[in-house]
């Protein structure tokens, strides 16, 4: 793989570590304190500073980053999955990648518009908060990747991944009551990407009574 072509998927990299980060800290499933302002794209974004979670997510794009360098095109979308407190899913984050490859520098020199594309998503997840109900206590999350099977053999295979396994996810459900919002896609000279969340707001309604109800 040349090293131009290697420039996209550190891209797409950077900005899903900065987009989990962000998505976490508006969801609310953390505490504010665990979390520091740092700028990205030109503007300051929440960043974690929990040992535990930021190794999670290392791992996580370190398995993505693996599976990049052996096929740009072999992962077809990155999700988050949140679950209520009895691991049901109730909203949904996903990134499809519809298009990655090596760019074109001539149209695009400094990747001004990519950024600018980018900018704008992580923009947008900061206003998710007036489109989405609240997750419910104690909520937990996953990351999922949906790739090809040879993909995830070469994965489970990998010897950098022994402490740290992927299985393939055939317990997770699909969401009951599914509301789909379109965040943004983005189109440019290396990457083609489209985010929207899926929820299940009559679950979060009745879990977020439920756990009202249950103080008195």
């Amino acid at each position: 793989m040349s090293q131009e072509s290697i420039v996209t998927p550190d891209i797409l990299l950077e900005f899903l570590e900065a987009a989990f980060h962000q998505i976490l800290y508006y969801r609310k499933i953390y505490p504010d304190s665990i979390y520091s302002r740092r700028k990205l794209y030109g503007i300051c974004i929440y960043v974690s500073e929990h040992p535990d979670l930021n190794e999670y997510l290392k791992n996580v794009l370190n398995a993505l980053r693996e599976l990049l360098k052996d096929d740009i095109s072999s992962v077809k979308s990155v999700q988050i999955i949140f679950f209520n407190n009895k691991q049901i899913p109730v909203e949904k984050f996903v990134f499809d990648i519809l298009d990655l490859k090596a760019s074109d520098k001539e149209a695009d020199p400094y990747f001004l518009k990519t950024e600018e594309a980018l900018r704008t998503i992580c923009l947008k997840i900061s206003t998710m908060e007036s489109y989405l109900k609240p997750l419910p206590e104690n909520s937990t999350f996953r990351i999922n990747f949906v790739t090809f099977e040879s993909s995830h053999i070469g994965l489970s295979e990998n010897a950098n991944f022994a402490d740290f396994p992927w299985i393939v996810d055939d317990v997770t459900k699909d969401l009951k009551n599914q509301q789909l919002l379109p965040l943004k896609t983005i189109k440019t000279e290396c990457l083609n990407l489209q985010m929207y969340t899926i929820e299940d707001k009559l679950s979060k309604i009745n879990e977020n009574n439920e756990a009202t109800t249950s103080k008195f």
